[in-house]
């Protein structure tokens, strides 16, 4: 074969070979671009969820602290609550100490006193507006061993055991009540409705107190 068209025909081969790489090299450039935007695609959709997550997340958190909140409203106002009657309980208590001279027990805030006699001699009280209630500790101590658990509460000052007295400007304002006039106000007793424990010692206990504190609202004095 002559020189030149050997050398010719190897000319041919380069060609075509560089031909068809170059095919290939242009055929594979859309392979790789379209792998890209699905990459990119991916990693937004990726980045949208995990921003509602993090929305999601928030939201339910400061719902949650929320909840937590107003729970502990309603914990600290009962709290409120109960410190109220411990603190009422504690100045009744406090009150027929102070109160206590020459046998009466003095309502200052309603302007009499009361004579006590030995089955009363423990007799507190608490004043709310123009009404002092009354109990005894010796009723209420008799109350907590009972079966009825709340025996207690029903024989404490505010459940008028042995009942009320309120302070009234005339005997028409104190109405069809059990009165008591003073100098310039009346007063009226309100006997309690019920017996305040299911037990018969507690119920004998809170009768004889019962009638021995009408007893001394017959012969109240003004203060």
């Amino acid at each position: 074969m002559p020189e030149d068209k050997k050398v010719k025909k190897d000319d041919d081969v380069k060609e075509a070979m560089a031909h068809t790489e170059h095919s290939e090299h242009s055929m594979s450039l859309p392979k790789r671009d379209k792998s890209k935007k699905v990459w990119i695609v991916l990693f937004v959709i990726t980045l949208l969820a995990l921003i509602g997550l993090g929305v999601y997340g928030y939201t339910k958190v400061q719902s949650d602290n929320k909840k937590i909140k107003d729970q502990q409203a309603q914990i600290d106002d009962l709290q409120n609550k109960k410190k109220t009657l411990e603190d009422a309980a504690a100045a009744a208590a406090t009150a027929v100490t102070k109160a206590v001279a020459g046998n009466y027990l003095e309502i200052k805030e309603l302007g009499f006193k009361l004579p006590l006699t030995e089955s009363i001699k423990d007799l507190q009280y608490f004043v709310n507006d123009k009404t002092a209630f009354f109990s005894t500790a010796s009723l209420q101590s008799s109350a907590w061993p009972s079966a009825d658990n709340d025996a207690a509460k029903f024989c404490s000052l505010g459940s008028l055991p042995l009942g009320a007295v309120t302070k009234f400007a005339n005997a028409s304002e104190a109405g069809p009540t059990q009165q008591k006039a003073l100098s310039g106000l009346v007063l009226g007793y309100a006997p309690p409705q019920s017996s305040c424990s299911t037990n018969q010692a507690t119920i004998n206990l809170q009768n004889t107190q019962k009638a021995a504190l009408q007893t001394a609202f017959n012969n109240a004095v003004k203060l």
